[in-house]
């Protein structure tokens, strides 16, 4: 110890510039300044992806780089405009306006136990909600045509109300994360006993804070005993203990009986048959889990639309692309900032290593918009939505006329097609 610190007074004395020995041994040991990542960032501009976080330097990237592998996605805020709400906005969404259904927490009208018990109140849920009773929305028809273009490497979507599909969007550019109306199968009869296996987070969805919703356990009970308003967790549940036999539905089938007011129930064995949507306690799509990895990390470029990020595991999937990746978020509000030096967006610089995230405030379709405009397909997107729109009217108005002729209030895919042949030959 005494030479180290013979050592330190002789390099002391070697830099006597100074008024005295004192204050140089005062700057020897006073300690080194530590900087800020944003201090970093204006030392090494190779650390500014984006050189500011607006939505311009975002498409400046995308162009000057080529992007090919773009990766969207997509919440409750694209389908607004469209006329279906989104699930938390503070007096318009899903959740504020669930009253009337008597439901324990508004989560549990999505809820797997829940339904188990008292299917009704999702099904008269699911007829406000259904596919074909709305339009695609600006926003849909852009992503269809970053896919036209050769841009789109996939879309990710929490959205159950399938428009992207009605939008003419290929299948094989789509993954629905939380499942979709699309198709249905026989889940089993109604609960009669709690079952509670451990909920596995890494697989199932979650609600906003990230843990299961906050209910007592049921006590095992007879299902005439179990009252609609009892809460209950949200945990995996194995189809084999309901006795599902998983008998696969069409779209239009359900559509029927939840027009009609009836509970689908399995042809087969008396089941309930669920669209294929995921609720909360069970787990999510096998081609989520197959797909994002490799989708995430060779993506190019992040685009997040109209999404709360509050439900996992879906919310992390910002998190799977490559720390110089550009990320854009377009939102009514700034969400999934963690001030976290590895999650969340980092829009200021001053957490994370790199400046690659972009914010858009305002309506998904006024964003898809601006990136269209500034992408050289503006006035291609306008065409492509009215053309489309077109092609919709005509198509229900046709409905509307096998209707009238068939005294159904539900035609069926055979009679539409039949209508648009003889349409076609006119």
């Amino acid at each position: 110890m005494k030479r180290l610190f013979k050592k330190i007074l002789e390099m002391v004395d070697k830099q006597q510039s100074t008024p005295s020995k004192a204050a140089a041994f005062s700057r020897f040991f006073s300690p080194t300044k530590m900087m800020t990542p944003l201090e970093k960032k204006r030392q090494n501009p190779e650390l500014n992806i984006l050189p500011d976080s607006t939505i311009q330097s975002f498409v400046a990237h995308i162009q000057e780089n080529r992007c090919k592998r773009i990766v969207v996605m997509t919440g409750a805020g694209i389908s607004t405009s469209a006329g279906i709400p989104d699930f938390r906005s503070p007096t318009t969404g899903l959740y504020s306006n669930l009253a009337k259904y008597n439901l324990p927490y508004p989560e549990a009208v999505f809820s797997i136990n829940y339904f188990r018990k008292s299917p009704k109140p999702f099904f008269t849920l699911a007829k406000e909600l259904y596919p074909g009773c709305f339009k695609p929305t600006l926003c849909h028809y852009f992503i269809r045509m970053l896919a036209d273009e050769g841009l789109l490497l996939r879309c990710y979507t929490q959205n159950i109300d399938t428009l992207e599909r009605v939008a003419g969007m290929k299948e094989s550019f789509l993954v629905e994360a939380h499942g979709s109306f699309a198709s249905a199968k026989c889940v089993g009869k109604h609960r009669k006993k709690a079952v509670a296996p451990p909920l596995n987070p890494s697989s199932e969805t979650v609600p906003e804070n990230g843990t299961e919703n906050p209910a007592e356990r049921l006590p095992e009970q007879d299902e005439d005993a179990a009252s609609d308003s009892d809460s209950s967790d949200d945990y995996y549940i194995d189809e084999s203990v309901f006795k599902a036999c998983g008998r696969e539905y069409t779209q239009e089938w359900v559509r029927d009986h939840v027009f009609d007011d009836r509970i689908p129930e399995c042809s087969f064995c008396e089941g309930i048959v669920k669209p294929n949507i995921t609720f909360f306690g069970e787990s999510l799509p096998n081609r989520f889990h197959a797909m994002y990895p490799t989708d995430l990390g060779s993506a190019d470029a992040l685009i997040v639309i109209g999404t709360s990020l509050k439900v996992h595991p879906f919310a992390g999937l910002i998190n799977k692309v490559g720390p110089k990746v550009p990320r854009l978020l377009i939102n009514m509000e700034a969400v999934g900032v963690e001030n976290s030096p590895h999650r969340g967006f980092d829009f200021t610089g001053e957490t994370q290593e790199y400046r690659r995230d972009a914010l858009f405030l305002g309506a998904a379709d006024d964003g898809c918009k601006q990136l269209a405009i500034m992408l050289g397909l503006g006035e291609k997107l306008e065409n492509l939505v009215k053309e489309e729109h077109a092609k919709i009217d005509a198509l229900n108005g046709v409905k509307e006329n096998v209707v009238e002729s068939s005294n159904s209030t539900n035609p069926t895919q055979e009679e539409v097609l039949d209508a648009l042949d003889k349409l076609a030959l006119d």
